[in-house]
């Protein structure tokens, strides 16, 4: 099987992939489902008993939170270990209860790829419980690119959302981020030894740290869009007998919640929230069945509601295959903290995960993305292309028209709002929001020209707003680093990506210098946006393929992450050695000519020894090796300092080619010296836990 992008995110237990390769655009997928849309969920306590009771799951959201991230890779699917009735269900592999759980062999030889007998059984439930049954499906991260891809995220119901939130929430915190990362590599030192591939492995888990910090929150942002959700689903239970009546007074209550929550955000509105109705009843009843139909054209043709019918309960799943679910790859943190400290295995019949998947497939394809191009399509129609014929070539006109905005205002509906609690926000009917949301939604389809021009537009209208411009700054630079542009050269990266950057960085610094006038040392939530915007930068620089122009804005960003920002000393160095990585991707374009006039050079004519020492010195000044291995060399140091001796060793071991040959280096008053003396007198340490892995 291929790896998919599940399985890179979660590397570490998926290590029979250990050697694949991903691909460079990496970066941009997982944005791409960090920005994902949003469906809240809400369901009936009838409902949710009834989940819990089979289940054993709290739920419908913490059901259907597991089919988060791409829909069309179907990875709860495609990922399953086969229970046999001996196995002891504490024994199961789960993304984050492996403490306890370690089997025969240590951690590679516990993460088995399922037989071929398995595959052949699961490839029979796969073609009942899937639709159709003849769509080909591949979750090579190699045959489909970001753009092809629908990611999606589940949310708790928006009620619940809003009145949990806070507006000194931070996008990430910065000691829950240590603490998660801190657990991550207490279990990479569990469930990895002396012969596991690490390169790869690591690289995946700075991935997974860079997709927690620029998107860890279910936090409405009043700034931007991108936790907002775009579809409700609202389940009854059939089973339960739930009916018409039910279904229109939840549609009622959640239509009215802007008057019933208390503190409902000014910057939201239902209006743009598709509600979709989830029929769940029992496939054995044909009653149920013939319930559910009814109901459906009933709610389409009285409340203009579409439905989709969810068969939770079958005879036949009690002897199905279980499949063992993982967490989603964006979970919040709060979410992967939470199962860190509790692990509970979850296991649901791979015929019901199948007919989840085509249920979502249909949300997602059917209505969610239809309803998105309808509004972003309006707003386009309606704000975006009178704006730009009005203004366009003509600065003259908007300056004067904004000199005297002040005589229409009394004529005009106001844009801004405060809440209850005295803060102003632009309102969810306002020009500037609702912009905002076009672009935001644009990106969230892929469709990043559209996004770039809605949010070069939309700079201009909010430079007395720097908080919503900063934003704006942002994902302006974000959109073209993500395509907006099918090239993006030097001079780009130069005049217009980076200043654009700067400019965001600057803004989100002048927020938080006001916020925090009265002279404590408080990290202000804007804070923690600027870091996300310094990690954005970084990754999305080096996705691009001229590494040599691109790197050193990469390297400028995780530099400023070192210095201002307060994060842990396990993340600090998670850094160090991201920046190790940049040196090492950082080649000369001309080393591509020489390596390829070598190669033609050898097939027709051996070169002589002397001429071959000649090209590996040049060869050698193309590149940043020697840089890349001090920044590692200084990363072992640090996880040295931590007692992280698995990755300190791995350290090591990445730079031995650079060193090879270089006498002077293993000088006993260096730093590599004492490096190797410490992980001398650690490797007792090492052995013993790999013995007694090996004896587990």
């Amino acid at each position: 099987m291929s790896l998919s992008y599940e399985n890179y995110m979660n590397l570490l237990f998926h290590l029979d992939h250990g050697r694949d390769t991903v691909p460079p655009d990496i970066a941009r997928r997982i944005v791409s489902n960090a920005i994902s849309p949003v469906i809240s969920v809400s369901s009936t306590p009838e409902l949710d008993k009834h989940i819990r009771s089979t289940y054993h799951l709290d739920s419908l959201y913490m059901f259907l939170r597991f089919f988060g991230d791409c829909v069309s890779d179907r990875d709860q699917a495609n990922e399953f270990l086969p229970l046999s009735s001996k196995e002891d269900p504490e024994q199961a592999n789960i993304l984050f209860g492996k403490e306890d759980n370690e089997t025969e062999g240590g951690g590679e030889n516990s993460l088995k790829v399922p037989s071929a007998s398995n595959d052949a059984k699961s490839t029979s439930v796969r073609t009942n419980g899937n639709a159709g049954g003849a769509r080909k499906r591949s979750n090579s991260l190699f045959q489909r690119d970001q753009t092809q891809s629908q990611y999606v995220r589940f949310t708790r119901p928006l009620d619940n959302l809003i009145e949990s939130s806070d507006s000194n929430d931070m996008l990430f915190d910065y000691h829950s981020l240590e603490v998660f990362l801190e657990s991550t590599l207490r279990l990479t030192e569990k469930y990895t030894n002396a012969n596991t591939p690490f390169e790869l492995l690591k690289k995946s888990l700075y991935h997974k740290f860079f997709s927690l910090a620029i998107s860890s929150t279910t936090y409405l942002s009043p700034y931007e869009t991108f936790n907002h959700p775009v579809v409700s689903l609202i389940a009854i239970d059939i089973s339960a007998g739930q009916s018409y009546e039910e279904a229109r007074d939840l549609l009622m209550r959640f239509k009215n919640l802007n008057h019933t929550v208390e503190n409902f955000p000014i910057f939201m509105s239902t209006v743009d929230i598709l509600p979709v109705f989830l029929l769940c009843y029992d496939e054995n009843s044909e009653d149920e069945q013939n319930a559910c139909q009814q109901l459906a054209n009933q709610l389409k043709k009285q409340l203009f509601v579409e439905s989709l019918s969810l068969p939770l309960w079958k005879e036949s799943y009690s002897n199905d295959v279980k499949v063992e679910l993982h967490q989603p790859v964006m979970s919040s943190l709060e979410e992967i903290l939470y199962f860190f400290k509790s692990p509970t295995p979850t296991r649901l019949p791979l015929q019901l995960v199948n007919i989840t998947y085509n249920i979502l497939e249909k949300l997602v394809k059917n209505l969610m993305v239809p309803f998105m191009k309808r509004k972003i399509s309006f707003w386009e129609e309606t704000i975006l292309q009178p704006k730009k014929s009005l203004f366009h070539g003509a600065k003259f006109f908007k300056k004067l028209i904004s000199k005297n905005s002040n005589n229409f205002n009394n004529n005009q509906p106001a844009s801004l709002g405060k809440d209850k609690s005295g803060n102003e926000y632009f309102i969810s009917s306002s020009t500037e929001f609702l912009m905002r949301k076009l672009a935001d939604w644009s990106m969230m389809l892929s469709d990043f020209k559209t996004a770039y021009a809605t949010y070069e537009s939309l700079i201009q209208d909010l430079e007395n707003f720097p908080k919503y411009l900063a934003s704006c700054f942002e994902w302006c630079a974000v959109s073209v680093l993500m395509g907006a542009q099918n090239i993006v050269t030097v001079k780009m990266i130069k005049n217009d990506i980076n200043p654009l950057i700067q400019r965001a960085l600057e803004t989100y610094e002048n927020c938080a210098a006001d916020e925090n006038s009265t002279g404590e040392e408080l990290y202000v939530p804007v804070r923690s946006y600027e870091t996300r915007c310094m990690f954005l930068a970084s990754e999305l620089f080096l996705s691009l393929s001229d590494t040599w122009t691109s790197t050193p804005y990469a390297l400028s960003s995780l530099e400023t992450i070192l210095t201002e920002c307060r994060l842990g000393p396990c993340s600090q160095i998670m850094i160090w050695e991201r920046l190790s990585d940049c040196y090492f991707q950082r080649i000369d374009p001309r080393i591509r000519h020489k390596n390829s006039a070598q190669r033609v050079k050898t097939t027709v004519d051996e070169p002589v020894p002397d001429e071959e020492a000649k090209e590996e010195i040049v060869t050698r000044g193309l590149t940043r090796k020697r840089k890349a291995a001090f920044f590692r060399l200084i990363a072992a140091n640090k996880w040295v300092e931590q007692k992280q001796w698995k990755q300190a060793f791995w350290c090591l071991k990445e730079i031995e080619g650079a060193y090879t040959g270089l006498e002077f280096v293993n000088r006993e008053d260096l730093i590599l010296a004492r490096l190797k003396r410490q992980m001398n007198e650690a490797k007792t340490h090492i052995d013993e836990f790999s013995n007694h892995k090996v004896k587990t």
